[in-house]
């Protein structure tokens, strides 16, 4: 039977789950493997009864010296093999703690959205989303996939110069196009008031920023 150290063993002899050192424990070239208390336990009964402790599968003699010393180089390695886990695990704490940080830095970020237009300054009479994705306006330049129109409510560089005048958020299909209504837009006069066009910017999905600080806390 092939398994990790770190795996589920059954001693074959008292059917007992075999822990870290007992696993660490080689008595028997043959590769027979028993936990440290069936080793005892044949060690004792053969020198009460005079006889050599031998092992169960194969009989080859056990070397008990050499085994002694092999438990002792066990319980070096049970410690290692403890300490090098709490550091991992320690590591990947600091790292989660680290990445959520980030995340909820990356939360307030706006990233721009390239096949999306940010265009303000169009007559309040145009609120109308049928309206402007019609071709004499905004299809003309690509194919339009949705059209948002609002009032301005953010900072004071994103307001409408006045309290008629609309915001409004094009999604395009292509970027191409999205660049294609900046540059014919940008600047544009229209019933009397200049349009200011640009890319329109979009925050993270929190859906997205969710699950990816569940993986990092919950691995597996």
């Amino acid at each position: 039977m092939t398994m990790s150290d770190d795996g589920d063993r059954t001693c074959p002899l008292c059917a007992e789950d075999m822990d870290i050192t007992d696993q660490q424990l080689k008595p028997c070239k043959c590769g027979y493997e028993i936990c440290v208390w069936c080793w005892h336990h044949i060690i004792d009964m053969a020198e009460k009864e005079d006889t050599e402790g031998r092992c169960p599968a194969c009989r080859t003699r056990y070397d008990k010296d050499r085994i002694v010393k092999m438990a002792a180089t066990c319980d070096r390695t049970v410690v290692e093999k403890n300490v090098d886990k709490k550091q991992k695990t320690q590591k990947v704490k600091s790292k989660a703690a680290v990445t959520v940080e980030a995340k909820k830095h990356l939360a307030s970020v706006r990233v721009i959205q390239r096949n999306l237009v940010y265009i303000i300054g169009l007559p309040a009479n145009l609120c109308n989303e049928s309206i402007l994705e019609r071709r004499e306006y905004f299809g003309q330049y690509g194919k339009v996939l949705k059209v948002s129109v609002s009032r301005p409510t953010g900072a004071p560089s994103q307001q409408a110069p006045t309290n008629n005048s609309i915001s409004v958020y094009i999604t395009y299909a292509k970027e191409e196009e999205a660049i294609r209504c900046i540059q014919a837009v940008h600047n544009f006069v229209l019933e009397g008031k200049v349009l200011r066009a640009c890319f329109g910017t979009t925050k993270y999905c929190h859906a997205w920023l969710r699950n990816m600080v569940y993986s990092l806390l919950h691995p597996g």
